[in-house]
């Protein structure tokens, strides 16, 4: 994921937001006992909202305690006490990491290139050491690679297609290890969330992709991006997308059996993930 799910904070209640920032300070902290302080640096909000709602969902013990910072000892911070869901979360930033990696030294620019080969040896024993201790998502994210590289490479690819495999790979993800209605709920989240995120990276992407020639499946519709009211329909295209996947996304939020953490949830789904998608369409949107 890239950063585009997270809290809105101005919306949160002080409590609610110390315990999210507790969430993600732990998930650091399970990165660098796994996998080294380097592993720390591919941390993002998108994966602590994994952890939020996977300990939302699950029945493990999420007591808080106070500790100090590594980075900062003059600060404490609350640090959760689950082990097995962020260690969970903490294999499937490694793996998602790798992926991009590879994919950005084949596909992406020079300067990706360059620095995804400088990554690469160093993510590529990190995920040796992820694919041992979680084969499971491991088989997930490189067959939605496989499929995603596939779907992509499609002339006529629709948008549905191109943003099906990380979706699925999102849903089936989150729904790991649990059974019955709460799995599908889980699925049914992660995939619209996963989706979102696709169309939200898409529209940020589409004039430097334009530029490039690098896939985006907005591409053939609105390929006159310059174009003011080619701008504006874009712009209301992706907003009503994102709205009916939003919508579907908060039904399923409101079908979970949540233990804990409701409002932290509902304010990344409803309030973050809006704030993303309209930081994204502000550069698109003619200002009258």
């Amino acid at each position: 994921m890239l950063g585009y799910v997270k809290a809105f904070k101005p919306e949160m209640k002080i409590k609610d937001y110390e315990l999210y920032r507790g969430i993600y300070c732990s998930l650091c902290r399970a990165l660098g006992r796994l996998y080294s302080p380097l592993a720390q640096l591919f941390l993002s909000y998108d994966f602590a909202f994994a952890a939020v709602l996977r300990l939302a969902a699950g029945d493990e013990n999420c007591a808080f305690s106070q500790k100090r910072c590594p980075y900062n000892p003059a600060k404490k911070c609350m640090i959760c006490g689950s082990k097995r869901e962020l260690e969970f979360c903490a294999h499937a930033v490694i793996i998602t990491v790798f992926y991009k990696v590879k994919d950005n030294l084949h596909d992406g620019g020079v300067k990706s290139k360059i620095l995804a080969a400088m990554l690469y040896p160093i993510v590529s024993l990190m995920h040796k050491k992820a694919v041992r201790l979680a084969p499971e998502i491991e088989e997930i994210i490189s067959k939605s690679m496989a499929l995603q590289t596939e779907a992509e490479s499609k002339k006529d690819v629709c948008l549905d297609e191109a943003a099906h495999p990380s979706a699925d790979a999102l849903g089936r993800i989150m729904a790991m290890g649990f059974g019955g209605e709460k799995a599908d709920a889980l699925y049914k989240l992660g995939y619209m969330v996963g989706r979102t995120v696709y169309v939200i990276d898409a529209a940020d992407d589409l004039e430097a992709d334009i530029k490039n020639g690098s896939f985006n499946p907005f591409k053939a519709e609105y390929g006159d991006i310059k174009n003011p009211a080619v701008r504006e329909k874009f712009a209301a295209r992706v907003r009503e997308i994102f709205n009916l996947t939003q919508s579907s996304a908060l039904d399923a939020l409101d079908s979970l059996e949540k233990k804990r953490f409701e409002d932290i949830l509902e304010n990344i789904v409803f309030d973050g993930i809006e704030a993303s998608i309209s930081k994204v369409l502000e550069k698109y949107e003619v200002t009258q």
